[in-house]
């Protein structure tokens, strides 16, 4: 078999994928979670989200609302180095903000049925 028939062989087969693709995932909500940063934040997100009563009541004194926390744990960064991945039954993740919430971090208890946001730390670059 010559270059130019397994070409147009591996070509056909990459649009009839292509096609499959378009068609059968068209406006479906996909998504493929492979780094630890986004599967955590995925697994969060699923989950009915608390907030503790020392955290309701830091937000009517601080400039920042619950759409603000759940952007945060949409889009934030895990770190980590200071997060309690092993704690038993709930890890704990330390999420800050980023972008214009770069400035704010959450201590997020990760339960099996819901998650709950412990503290908010503010870190004032002024």
């Amino acid at each position: 078999m010559k270059f130019i028939q397994r070409l147009s062989f591996y070509l056909g087969g990459v649009s009839i994928g292509l096609i499959f693709l378009v068609f059968f995932l068209t406006g479906k909500r996909t998504q493929c979670t492979w780094f630890p940063e986004s599967r955590v934040l995925a697994d969060i997100g699923k989950k009915s989200i608390r907030l503790s009563p020392e955290l309701r009541e830091n937000l009517e004194q601080k400039d920042i609302d619950t759409l603000s926390i759940q952007l945060i744990l949409k889009y934030g960064d895990v770190n980590f180095s200071k997060s309690d991945t092993d704690a038993s039954p709930c890890k704990f993740y330390h999420i800050s903000g980023r972008e214009e919430l770069s400035n704010t971090t959450l201590w997020v208890k990760n339960c099996e049925r819901y998650a709950t946001v412990e503290k908010i730390i503010y870190n004032d670059n002024d």
